[in-house]
């Protein structure tokens, strides 16, 4: 696990040296977190490679990068691991390469030479990565197929510059990083950036499964999806059966053990994670440490069960107690989200990777399984409505109208959400449940002078309609959060939080055959195995005493909820005053200055209706673009 950046000189300079090497070595030493282990950089006449390494696998020098074949024709730079390097290491040699380190990093080498752009159906894992054909002039940037690893882009007629993180694009004096404004409306809907769109006009993400190359030679590119998701969809007649899901994820979370520094894992106490530790506490081969945040709140703290888990198979559990928070660790948790980033989860996820970080390099970590096997309540919703013929949601609404109107007050939460989905234009699957706004009423909160035409609503549909290519539409709607709210939310929150303090996560339930596997069964969608991970629980039921087992299995989803309304009013008072004062407000372009400050003022007020999920967004977006117009430090 890593941190990679690079520039790449589109005409040939005598200059490009000198105006270039300072600033990619000024973006290593920022990027220092991503890879205390080691600093790497190489130069041609054309092409600087810099990498900052965190050492994972093959902890000798042999593994340093930038990494040249022995030819010297190849050289590499790459963010991840390779999980099945040892057996496609095994195939090369028997096809004749030879290798002279134990690195997963001189196997993909390997693999490209014999493969060509193929080679990452032949790989395992997460990653990003640059290769630089020299005898070739062809540059081949790569990202795994979910979307694991990042990778950034900035082009113009002159260079190319990439990186594993945008702010380090302020390393560069003359790059033009003005804020892309279609991307700040779809950030205020729906509290992240949908790639491969960025928060910067001038800057794109590699999307998750491409590979894109530049010719040095004829300066052209070209791209192509080497896995593509919509390829996966209802292949399969049967359900799988459970013993064929347990076999899955045994091979995945083994693949996963492969290191050669100590592995952790992440225990809430929930399903998904209490599963994981009964895998590797089957397969590590040792004590297990597991890690654990709870909090002060009773109604959001999940620590006993994670107690109860760890007791049960002789866990090393190491606890973090959250209470408030200090605005110092709100702004390094903004500042490491790189991108705006309003999912309150990053802040615990950020305290609790500084504890990890003290005792392993490498935590196991439960995110996608929500995806994977529908355990998130939106998903409940989504069945529940078309399960009752294709009612429509305008005849919903009124069903849920007339249920409060008797004094049903669990259904008040549903019946709003209602009022909300019926005004998008477009169908735009699940997200229509867990956006804040939708695209029209986020526009309100943007200064009218504010350009922002294009929303994600386009994005998701068309995504909704190649699914439906293969699939019905509650499955397509069930599977759209794969290529966004997971990629673009959750992946980033445990890249970026995990990177700030050397650590890797590593995610098994989305390990690319299980993947294929559930969406090969997406016509079954419907059926009891699918229905709020049903799958897992049973397989949990089979792994941990009876007891304790009915006690985890049974629970429902809680997610990491957090206290953010208390941390506004309380640690970071002084900072949200701050952020949502006047005089702040009127030197920020983008934002409505009365909006926002009717927001706000309906908070402190203690409004009933008051927008807490926008208040937070808008709250993170204040603070990011604070640290923005500093630079992120490079202005010093």
């Amino acid at each position: 696990m890593c941190g990679i950046i690079g520039v790449i000189s589109k005409k040939n300079t005598s200059d490009f040296g000198s105006r270039f090497s300072a600033s990619v070595n000024e973006a290593l030493n920022h990027m220092e977190y991503r890879g205390p282990d080691n600093k790497g950089f190489w130069s041609d006449e054309r092409v600087i490679f810099g990498h900052r390494r965190l050492s994972i696998i093959d902890l000798s020098e042999d593994g340093n990068q930038p990494f040249h074949s022995d030819c010297g024709n190849y050289v590499i730079i790459f963010n991840g691991e390779i999980y099945n390097y040892q057996e496609l290491r095994a195939d090369l040699k028997k096809m004749g390469h030879q290798f002279r380190t134990d690195s997963d990093t001189e196997v993909i080498i390997s693999a490209y030479k014999q493969y060509g752009t193929a080679f990452p159906n032949y790989l395992r894992g997460m990653f990003a990565l640059v290769i630089y054909d020299r005898k070739q002039g062809e540059l081949i940037f790569a990202r795994d197929r979910l979307g694991k690893k990042p990778l950034f882009i900035y082009e113009d007629e002159n260079e190319l510059i990439f990186s594993s993180e945008i702010k380090f694009f302020h390393a560069f004096k003359h790059i033009p990083l003005e804020i892309n404004q279609s991307s700040l409306l779809n950030y205020l809907s729906l509290q992240y950036i949908p790639g491969p769109q960025t928060i910067y006009k001038s800057i794109r993400q590699l999307k998750p499964a491409e590979l894109w190359k530049y010719n040095l030679n004829s300066n052209k590119s070209e791209n192509q999806t080497y896995w593509n998701i919509f390829d996966k969809i209802g292949k399969r007649k049967d359900i799988p059966a459970i013993e064929e899901i347990d076999e899955l994820l045994q091979k995945s979370i083994r693949y996963r053990l492969v290191a050669n520094v100590d592995i952790g894992l992440l225990l809430s106490g929930g399903i998904d994670s209490s599963l994981l530790a009964c895998y590797m506490h089957e397969l590590a081969g040792k004590k297990v440490k597991a890690f654990n945040v709870g909090f002060a709140e009773s109604s959001l703290d999940e620590s006993s069960y994670a107690k109860q888990v760890a007791n049960s198979m002789d866990l090393d559990l190491i606890s973090l107690r959250l209470e408030d928070l200090s605005a110092e660790n709100f702004s390094r948790s903004i500042y490491h989200g790189d991108q705006p980033l309003g999912d309150s989860a990053i802040i615990p996820t950020y305290l609790i990777s500084k504890s990890i970080g003290q005792h392993v390099k490498v935590v196991l970590s439960g995110e996608g399984a929500d995806e994977l096997f529908h355990g998130y309540s939106h998903y409940s919703l989504e069945k529940y409505f078309y399960g009752l013929g294709k009612l429509p949601f305008e005849a919903a609404g009124f069903l849920f109208n007339s249920l409060s109107g008797l004094g049903i007050q669990r259904f008040d939460k549903v019946k709003n959400k209602l009022r909300s989905i019926n005004t998008f234009k477009k169908d735009t699957g699940t997200s229509r449940w867990t956006s804040i706004l939708n695209p029209d009423l986020s526009r309100g909160y943007l200064n009218s002078n504010s350009k922002s035409d294009d929303s994600y609503e386009n994005l998701f549909h068309n995504y909704l309609q190649q699914f439906r290519q293969n699939a019905g539409k509650l499955e397509s709607s069930l599977m759209l959060d794969l290529l966004t709210w997971l990629p673009d939310d959750l992946l980033v929150k445990t890249d970026r939080m995990m990177m700030a303090c050397s650590v890797e996560a590593r995610t098994p339930y989305l390990d690319h055959e299980l993947v294929e596997t559930v969406l090969g069964s997406s016509g079954h969608f419907g059926k009891k195995p699918f229905q709020s991970k049903n799958y897992l629980r049973d397989l949990l039921r089979k792994k941990l005493p009876p007891h304790l087992a009915e006690t985890i299995a049974n629970r429902s989803k809680q997610g990491f909820e957090t206290p953010k309304m208390n941390w506004i009013n309380s640690g970071l008072s002084e900072l949200s005053g701050f952020l949502f004062s006047e005089e702040n407000l009127k030197s920020n372009p983008y934002l409505n200055l009365a909006k926002i400050r009717t927001l706000w003022e309906d908070n402190q007020k203690e409004k009933p209706g008051a927008n807490k999920r926008l208040l937070w967004n808008v709250f993170c977006f204040l603070e990011w673009y604070r640290q923005h117009e500093t630079k992120f430090g490079f202005d010093k």
